[in-house]
């Protein structure tokens, strides 16, 4: 039976080969890898800037860019921060 311990490093093992595998589809679809986790909780400033100013269309392409979804999941998103948002 294995330890607790190398539990843990086959664990962080297959997070690193995860974390490689994922680096490599940002670089191959030509999408920078986001420096941290985004969630609509807290949106960037700049996306909710342009909901309020009514550039839904920019919000949109700048939640793509960072999230790397594709457009039609990014617009559902924008929509569901919309609402949040009261707008």
């Amino acid at each position: 039976m294995a330890s607790d311990q190398q539990d843990i490093a086959v664990l962080k093992e297959q997070v690193a080969h995860l974390t490689r595998l994922v680096e490599e589809l940002y670089y191959r679809s030509g999408t920078p890898v986001p420096s941290e986790p985004l969630s609509l909780d807290a949106p960037p400033a700049d996306i909710v800037d342009a909901l309020r100013s009514g550039q839904k269309i920019t919000a949109i392409k700048l939640w793509k860019e960072r999230t790397g979804m594709g457009l039609a999941e990014a617009k559902i998103q924008m929509d569901d921060l919309e609402s949040r948002l009261g707008l």
